[in-house]
């Protein structure tokens, strides 16, 4: 075959490829991520349906203490604007600790300003956990978080704020990216030590810790509902964007409430 007409054919077969991947042309969902973060997308990625694209942005975190989560959190603004540029139908702040940590209306503020400068809905993961933990009914629930003692205490307070009962927690007291080197097996005992015969779920928290990979045996561990915030995180997602969540191990949240 002469030259050009190969180069002809080489074009056309590029321009057939370019066409079928349908996150291309899909919805698009903007992440604003911790930058230590490694886990949230590859979680979203294996669990949504096959034509929701995901594009990240990030705000720089170091460890998880209440000074580097706020001065992550004053970031934001630059962060909307760069991922606003991506035109996306929904954003998220994938971030646990960074949107309970001042309560109720800080939560609020925020929701609001990012909703301002993206010009598009947002999803933020604690106000996920809030109405996953609604719409599975449950009024009592443990909390097993990888974070300080001082970040753990602020997520109780932040539940109990909103009408929960916090009937026991567990922490294993990590800070920055050694969360997401914590074991599935350290994980697993976490959820059992934190458990409680009074709670309805356990919520295992924070956005880099990889529980979401494990939450169907999580939950015939302990018999109960486990929500983990990027299960609850990419659930909201989904019901912004009214798509489904195919996928078999993605837990009860999703088993219970999707029609």
């Amino acid at each position: 075959m002469p030259l050009l007409e190969l180069q002809k054919e080489g074009l056309k077969n590029a321009t057939m490829t370019m066409t079928t991947d349908p996150r291309m042309t899909g919805p698009r969902v903007g992440l604003i991520l911790p930058s230590l973060n490694t886990t949230t997308e590859p979680d979203f990625i294996r669990q949504a349906p096959s034509d929701v694209g995901f594009f990240a942005t990030r705000v720089f975190m170091q460890v998880s203490t209440p000074d580097d989560l706020r001065a992550m959190n004053a970031q934001l603004d630059n962060a909307c604007k760069l991922i606003a540029s991506t035109t996306p139908d929904v954003v998220v702040y994938a971030c646990t600790s960074g949107t309970f940590l001042d309560g109720n209306s800080a939560l609020a503020e925020m929701t609001s300003k990012i909703e301002a400068l993206t010009s598009c809905p947002v999803v933020t993961t604690s106000a996920a956990l809030l109405d996953a933990l609604a719409a599975l009914s449950v009024s009592r629930l443990a909390i097993a978080a990888p974070y300080p003692e001082d970040v753990t205490a602020a997520e109780s307070s932040f539940f109990e704020s909103n009408g929960y009962e916090v009937v026991s927690s567990r922490a294993l007291l990590r800070s920055g990216n050694e969360i997401r080197k914590i074991s599935a097996a350290e994980i697993e005992r976490l959820v059992i030590d934190a458990d409680s015969s009074d709670a309805d779920a356990i919520v295992v928290s924070c956005t880099d810790l990889r529980a979401f990979e494990l939450v169907t045996h999580l939950e015939k561990v302990v018999g109960k509902p486990v929500l983990t915030s990027n299960q609850a995180t990419l659930w909201a997602v989904l019901k912004q964007l009214k798509r489904p969540c195919t996928s078999n191990s993605a837990g009860s949240l999703f088993e219970l409430t999707q029609g």
